[in-house]
């Protein structure tokens, strides 16, 4: 008979060690994320469409749970990517990927676990909106974290 002690002991070190290799495997995904090209961009004053996972949010979506409101511009185009590219800077762990007159990418990173997010801006004068859309680049649910980034960057925008 084994004594209650050894069995607790040899219990916790194996839960020890199914919870870093979890760890690992979680961190595993994040840097890998960090290698995926992603079809991104504008085409005909829409940025690319939500995934089927529930990890997203738009404002150029009819997905209910999906749906974020447009920003207003904030003068000229180019004043509202100043205030753009200012506020992503603000908020921190994220890259510009890419730009060019109406439209920005920027790819945030968690801090622990790496993994990578895609937020995509369109500057729309027509509209006289700025679309929204991030986007979780692997799994399935984020816990609310696209649109809490949503959420950070309208507070700091509409300053």
């Amino acid at each position: 008979m084994i004594k209650a002690s050894v069995f607790i002991k040899w219990t916790f070190i194996i839960f020890c060690a199914l919870v870093l290799a979890g760890l690992f495997f979680f961190r595993h995904l994040g840097t890998k994320s960090a290698d995926m090209t992603m079809q991104l961009g504008v085409t005909n004053g829409q940025l690319t469409a939500m995934p089927t996972t529930p990890n997203a949010v738009s404002s150029q979506t009819d997905i209910k749970d999906k749906y974020v409101a447009p920003l207003p511009m904030q003068g000229t185009v180019q004043q509202t990517k100043n205030k753009i590219l200012q506020c992503l800077q603000a908020m921190g762990n994220n890259t510009i990927a890419s730009q060019d007159a109406d439209y920005v990418h920027a790819v945030f990173v968690t801090p622990f676990m790496q993994y990578h997010d895609d937020v995509e801006f369109y500057i729309d004068p027509q509209t006289q909106n700025v679309q929204f859309r991030s986007a979780s680049r692997v799994g399935k649910s984020d816990f609310g974290a696209n649109r809490a980034r949503y959420e950070e960057f309208k507070t700091l925008y509409l300053q």
